[in-house]
Formats: structure tokens, C-alpha cells, sequence
């Protein structure tokens, strides 16, 4: 942590602090020690076990990272607290701000792995209290070419954005917007990417409509897809293993049946899996509307995305069937 109270109660930061004098924690009163060194930041941190409102052990990139968004914000006009203690929710914020328009934000910069149940519980308590709130994303939670549920959990969505995540790299001092991002099956991630290190070009940048499209697969991408297919089909396991099964009951051709159900086109991040694996469900009426693996999210619900996605796809599937 970045504060600490004096013997008589006076809130000090680590920067100013010195080592002859005894500190305590803001939440607590247990005693903390200082911590300053070349090679990483100041701060204080428990003598013994933490107390349940700071995560010890805060590593270089949540300390700094904490300092730079405290000053970006204040660039902006906003008043800023650092480590504030909400009593009423028993939640301490990163930075608990308010905004230009009085307007109050809490703001959690994460940089160590969060559970889904922990997101929820705590998205909850901003919620409860009326406050606004905003995940930014370190490091850990870089994306590659792939969407885990760890990561899509912090997603959000916009009319102007698509679904996006925003990152800070402290050591390069600005925001990153991974936005208009999109899945397609056995395929690497696609999307797009903007910095900045002003929060007033941020908020412009969400207000203003991007150029965003779900792109259709090009043919290196279509001949990628049906190596993959080829591998799983040869290995024969798990999902694919089902589908065989699948189609050799309802005496279809395998070959056809991926045909007709894989995507040409990039979609939403919606799923965990394939959508190749519900889509075959429903094309040979295994199931009427089999269990989709969704994503959890916290910030937005994808069940309206989800029920357009699988009626298109019937749509489609309708048609087909009744013209070949």
C-alpha cells in the first residue's frame, strides 16, 4: 500500500515517509513497515498476515501502476484518492475518483489473478453503493491468441467499440484499448488496437463511432481452419469424437455436416469453445436447443447476442435445407 497512518494518526505516503518513525495500517491499526529501495517502489506492508482490506504482497506494476492513473486523472480535472476504505462495503478501491462532473468512480487496476465470484461480489458492492466503476487490466491479463474466461470475464461491450478491454503498461505510460474484438473457430483472435495517455481523448475515443466489422475468413484462413479440422478428425477426441458419433447415428456425411455449420466469417466473442461443436448439435436435431458454452460475464449480458446468434444460424440452416 501507498498510505500509512503516523503514531498520531496523520496519513503519510511511502514516498515521504522515513524509517525511524512507526507506521500503521489505515484499515487495521496493525502495525506496517517501509519498504523503499532502487528497485522498487515505496510502500508499506503488513507486519504479519494482511488484513483483509489490502492484497499484500502488491507487486512493482500495481504500485506504479496505481501512481500513474492517480495522475492521469488529476490531469483531467478529477480529484483523486488512492487506497480509499469504503466502511459501508468494506472494499478498498485502487483509486476512488471524483469525476469533473461530480460524478464518483471506482477504479481497480488488476494486475493478479481474480476469481469470477470475487469480480461479481465486488462489482456488486460499486453497484449497490451507486458508484461507477472501471477495470483496467495489467499484464497478466494480456491477450494472445486466445480468450480465456479469466479474461473475457472483464469484457465489456459498446455500440461504438464492439466488445473491448483496456490496459496500462506502466513502464510505457498509457492506456491500451483492445477493441472490435472477434473469434472465429480454430483460428487466432482478430482485434484492434489504440493508446493514449489522456483521459479526455479516452472518453472521446468511446464516444465516437470506430470502423469495426466481423471480417470474412479469407482462404489461408479457410485452408487453416480445415488443417485443423483434418488433425482433430484423424486424432478423433473429444468433441470431435462426439460429432462423429453424431453423424454416423443420423447416417450423415461428416465432411458436409462441417460444410454446412462452420462459420465464413469471424463473430462475437460469445463462446468458449467451437461454435462448430452447438452448431452440429442443431443441425442434426440431437438437441432442440443444446446447452451453449457461453462466456461469464460481469459488465454485460450476452444473452440477447447469443439467442440472435443461434436464431441467424437456424435461419440460415432453414434455408438451406429447403433450396439443396
Amino acid at each position: 500500500m501507498l498510505y500509512a497512518l503516523t503514531k498520531d494518526s496523520k496519513m503519510i505516503t511511502a514516498q515521504v515517509a522515513t524509517k525511524e518513525q512507526k507506521y500503521y495500517c489505515p484499515s487495521c491499526h496493525e502495525p506496517v513497515i517501509l519498504r523503499q529501495g532502487h528497485y522498487y517502489i515505496a510502500h508499506f506492508a503488513h507486519l504479519k498476515q494482511a488484513c483483509g482490506a489490502f492484497s499484500e504482497g502488491e507487486t512493482s506494476e500495481h504500485l506504479r501502476g496505481k501512481q500513474l492513473l492517480a495522475t492521469f486523472f488529476r490531469a483531467f480535472g478529477a480529484q483523486v484518492k488512492l487506497e480509499a476504505y469504503l466502511s459501508g462495503l468494506k472494499q478498498r478501491p485502487d483509486l476512488l475518483i471524483q469525476l469533473p462532473d461530480h460524478k464518483l468512480l471506482a477504479l481497480e487496476y488488476q494486475c493478479a489473478p481474480l476469481s469470477l465470484r470475487k469480480l461479481q461480489k465486488r462489482s456488486r458492492g460499486y453497484q449497490n453503493a451507486g458508484l461507477a466503476e472501471l477495470w483496467i487490466l495489467g499484464n497478466k491479463y494480456r491477450l494472445k491468441h486466445s480468450l480465456p474466461q479469466q479474461v473475457a470475464q472483464f469484457m465489456r461491450w459498446s455500440k461504438n467499440c464492439g466488445f473491448y478491454l483496456i490496459y496500462l503498461d506502466p513502464s510505457k505510460a498509457y492506456f491500451e484499448v483492445i477493441y472490435g474484438i472477434q473469434k472465429a473457430d480454430f483460428l487466432p483472435l482478430k482485434y484492434q488496437c489504440w493508446r493514449t495517455n489522456d483521459v479526455k481523448k479516452l472518453k472521446a475515443f468511446f464516444a465516437d463511432p470506430q470502423k469495426i466489422q466481423l471480417k470474412h475468413l479469407s482462404t489461408s484462413e479457410r485452408n487453416r481452419q480445415k488443417q485443423a479440422l483434418a488433425k482433430q478428425i484423424y486424432y478423433s477426441t473429444g468433441a470431435m469424437r462426439k460429432l462423429q458419433q453424431l453423424t454416423y447415428q443420423k447416417r450423415l456425411k461428416l465432411t458436409e455436416v462441417i460444410d454446412d455449420c462452420l462459420a465464413l466469417s469471424y463473430g462475437y466473442p460469445l463462446y468458449r469453445t467451437a461454435t462448430l461443436w452447438w452448431r452440429t448439435e442443431i443441425y442434426c436435431a440431437h438437441f432442440p436447443r443444446p446447452k451453449i458454452p457461453a462466456y461469464e460475464l460481469v459488465f454485460v449480458d450476452l444473452k440477447p447476442f447469443v439467442e440472435q446468434d443461434i436464431d441467424n444460424f437456424c435461419k440460415g440452416l432453414a434455408f438451406l435445407k429447403k433450396n439443396f
